[in-house]
């Protein structure tokens, strides 16, 4: 019998939280993301302008689809790069979540559906799935005024899994927003990124260093310090993430090395060895070693 003891016997083995949130129409947030694109905020970013009809949808994705179960890895570190090093964020020390989570998630699936077939598709930041929204949704947080989700236990630093599943299975409800008046992330941008929720891309130091093509605008080299890869200044800053305790996902230990990496001297054929499975490959090696050279001159 598929129960929620079952369900928290099932996803506790591989995620430190989870919760179900019933699939319904989103018109809404899809609004607000079709304004977000209308002002530009997406910057480079085309991908985001595509399959709106599957984000507003899931069942778009899985005709049968009645539930989605999210679920959250923390990733917050237990070792914390030398602050004196280019900066990469900490999502990036160890191999790429992505396929870490949909490994996980797609194990968990076929271990219900010895319990309860159903049809299903798992995800993880790979599909047109708003998944802080359905987070949220499920009770696992709410989505802070930097746009990212806050877990009142596990903090800001976590992954988002989903599995859209036939089941038809019973909500979570959901959590109410505990930032109040508290502007800590927006204080803590260095360029002004943030606007209560809204986030403008094109100012983001995430976007900048791995999005968007070419180098750091030069209007933005000087505040971005030596940041290399992604940014963490307004996770840091949330108080939220106090609660906050390392990992204990042996797949997200930091790759051996990589905080010692001599980005100048780099090869194509060494990036590609040490950095294989890193999410770092999303940049790429010129565009790393560009940004290396912004911090260095």
């Amino acid at each position: 019998m598929l129960n929620n003891s079952t369900l928290d016997s099932i996803f506790s083995t591989h995620f430190d939280a989870w919760g179900v949130a019933s699939i319904e129409p989103i018109d809404e947030e899809i609004a607000h993301l079709r304004k977000w694109l209308e002002s530009g905020y997406a910057g480079e970013m085309r991908y985001m302008h595509n399959n709106l009809h599957l984000r507003a949808n899931p069942k778009e994705l899985l005709p049968e689809a009645k539930s989605m179960i999210m679920v959250l890895m923390n990733y917050y570190p237990r070792e914390w790069q030398p602050k004196d090093r280019p900066q990469i964020a900490a999502y990036a020390y160890g191999n790429d979540y992505h396929h870490i989570v949909k490994s996980k998630l797609t194990e968990l699936a076929e271990e219900i559906n010895k319990v309860a077939p159903h049809k299903y598709a798992v995800f993880c930041d790979s599909a047109p799935v708003l998944e802080r929204y359905w987070a949220a949704r499920a009770g696992l947080g709410w989505i802070g005024k930097n746009g990212i989700l806050v877990n009142p236990k596990l903090g800001t630093f976590t992954f988002i899994g989903t599995l859209i599943t036939s089941l038809d299975l019973e909500p979570s409800g959901e959590m109410e927003n505990r930032c109040g008046t508290c502007r800590k992330c927006i204080d803590a941008c260095p360029t002004g990124a943030i606007i209560d929720k809204t986030i403008d891309a094109r100012k983001c130091l995430s976007y900048q260093t791995i999005e968007k093509r070419g180098e750091v605008d030069n209007e933005l080299i000087e505040v971005a310090g030596n940041t290399l890869y992604g940014c963490d200044r307004c996770q840091l800053a949330c108080p939220w993430n106090r609660f906050a305790q390392p990992h204990n996902h042996p797949e997200l230990e930091p790759i051996e090395g990589i905080f010692e990496l001599d980005w100048a001297s780099m090869s194509r054929s060494e990036f590609n060895r040490k950095l294989k499975f890193s999410p770092m490959q999303r940049a790429g090696l010129k565009k790393i070693k560009a940004r290396y050279m912004q911090i260095e001159s």
